[in-house]
């Protein structure tokens, strides 16, 4: 099991996954039905986020709650969305393979 994440860790990841997503702390506010105060408070860490909260703003900031507390980048693109479509489909396990062989041999 991994170590907990502080409330100052995981409002990083908050303020990390709303700047992507192009939001101000006001719109997020607006989206999950608090204050921008609040949203300050848990981006700083002053404030602890419970769980309704917590699933509150990633789905505002359409990132699966598991994004907060693993290297789960969020939220994908569209060419993104439509390559993990296409690598599902792959009926082949050679040809996942082979993908997956490439990508490791790139980086």
């Amino acid at each position: 099991m991994g170590t907990a994440l502080t409330s100052k860790e995981l409002g990083d990841k908050l303020r990390e996954f709303r700047i992507r997503r192009g939001l101000t702390q006001e719109a997020l506010a607006e989206k999950t039905g608090v204050t921008f105060q609040a949203i300050q408070q848990y981006e700083n860490g002053r404030t602890r986020l419970n769980t309704d909260k917590l699933q509150a703003i990633a789905n505002a900031l359409e990132v699966p709650v598991a994004a907060f507390f693993g290297e789960v980048v969020g939220p994908l693109s569209e060419e993104e969305k439509k390559l993990i479509n296409c690598f599902r489909a792959l009926s082949s396990q050679d040809v996942r393979a082979f993908i997956l062989h490439g990508i490791a041999y790139s980086k």
